[in-house]
């Protein structure tokens, strides 16, 4: 997902509450509780969300929420930067994976309980003043992207039709196409391990993706007579490099659901390491191939230097899939949560009322997103600059600040630990300068 002041907060709410009771759990682990895999929700009424989804299906929905369009500007990130990219790319990959991890770490900072969602983890940490902050900068984060994707598949439709029968049919109707049918979906799916097909689909899009351009890089490769040049590393342009590839590797604002409906959620950590290291290794062979055959000549996104053909059309139709199959993925966090606060629950209204309900209150977010990216003519230029400024707190800076201050009382952090929270907060910070300034030269 590309688009992703000290909080404020009240300390009756914080990470001092009911330490008494936890002295000894710094072995604890996050996903276990004893022998529980269901542990007691903090909660007027406990979720209905089933813990159906296995470890593989965890995998597929990390890979597919994940690597989007920003692998498409890696090749050019390293451009930017020069091969220390790759490095980036391992470095931000490991800040990815910590900060997820230590998000759901946070969900169980009291023993017995977990926390159902990334702003009750913002509450606690912060206050209700902490809340409302991270839930609006998740959800505007969460339904700007999706609209983002929502248009960029339109116009990637549009092109891709050209000189067929429907190739007169217009942007504007393939937005609103694409739209359609991201709402069949979230409106048949109820919870996230109803779209495991599409997440299957989505990932197997992107690898398809990217074998078509790292074969056809390879292959242009022999076609170059004098190699473009390349640099190791560029000092001047460095955090912008390191800037794009962060926001590249952001998605955990979905990590607590996904968490929430593993069958063992003490395999979370596993399945992020691994769907973390798999997105790393197509990420650096994309970047390395790129900008190794093209040099500082690359462009982006890499399909304007790949040699057109049949393979180009391919793959662009295989990006295009994927961004329409990670929307309904995406838009969970948002659904579950308003959901559960709005009390739209089987139990509480009966199965029938509650899918009416349910399929309401979702048609009616999908028509102002789709009303959005149709009729309000700079949407796609202002999503990317508030996008910007949520996705880097959210994605970088928030999960280090909600885990220092919950569990400051209940471990002791070493000097190393504190050192790498630094330089992850400073990167969130880096993030959030470029990133909007990017987005301001945009407009």
């Amino acid at each position: 997902m590309a688009l992703q002041q000290p909080l404020l907060g009240d300390r009756n709410t914080g990470g001092s509450e009911d330490t008494s009771s936890s002295n000894n759990n710094n072995s604890r682990s996050y996903g276990s509780l004893g022998n529980e895999n269901s542990p007691r929700y903090t909660s007027d009424s406990a979720p209905e969300v089933q813990r159906l989804s296995s470890t593989t299906e965890t995998f597929f929905h990390i890979v597919c929420i994940t690597a989007g369009t920003g692998i498409l500007q890696l090749p050019y990130a390293l451009k930017t930067g020069g091969w220390a990219g790759l490095a980036f790319i391992a470095l931000a990959g490991a800040v990815s994976a910590y900060t997820g991890k230590i998000l759901i770490q946070c969900l169980y900072y009291k023993h017995g309980v977990r926390l159902q969602s990334y702003s009750d983890v913002a509450k606690a940490a912060f206050g209700s003043r902490g809340r409302l902050i991270v839930r609006s900068l998740k959800d505007f984060n969460l339904l700007g992207v999706v609209g983002i994707y929502i248009i960029l598949a339109g116009i990637s439709i549009d092109s891709l039709v050209i000189g067929t029968p429907v190739g007169q049919l217009g942007e504007q109707f393939w937005i609103a196409m694409s739209a359609f049918a991201v709402w069949i979906a979230i409106v048949a799916a109820r919870q996230i391990h109803d779209v495991f097909v599409l997440s299957v689909f989505g990932t197997l899009t992107t690898v398809v993706m990217v074998v078509i351009v790292v074969w056809l890089g390879i292959g242009d490769s022999g076609l170059i007579d004098t190699r473009p040049p390349t640099k190791l590393i560029n000092i001047r342009t460095t955090p912008i490099s390191l800037a794009s590839i962060c926001f590249s590797f952001g998605g955990n604002l979905n990590w607590p659901e996904l968490e929430a409906s593993m069958k063992s959620p003490k395999k979370w950590s596993k399945a992020l390491s691994l769907a973390t290291a798999f997105i790393a290794f197509i990420y650096a062979s994309v970047a390395a191939v790129g900008y190794g055959v093209y040099g500082d000549n690359v462009r982006s996104p890499i399909f304007l230097s790949l040699p057109p053909g049949i393979a180009v059309v391919t793959a662009k139709a295989m990006i295009t899939a994927h961004v329409l199959l990670a929307c309904p993925i995406l838009l969970t966090a948002v659904f579950m949560e308003a959901e559960r606060d709005l009390g739209i629950s089987a139990g509480a209204l009966g199965a029938t009322k509650e899918w009416l309900y349910r399929a309401a209150f979702r048609t009616v977010l999908m028509l102002a997103i789709t009303f959005a990216a149709l009729f309000v003519s700079d949407f796609s230029k202002v999503v990317p600059i508030l996008g910007a400024i949520a996705a880097s707190m959210v994605v970088f800076v928030i999960p280090v600040a909600c885990y220092i201050r919950l569990f400051y009382q209940q471990r002791h952090f070493s000097r190393y630990e504190l050192a790498w929270s630094g330089l992850i907060v400073c990167i969130g910070l880096l993030c959030l300068v470029i990133g909007t300034m990017q987005a301001l030269a945009d407009l």
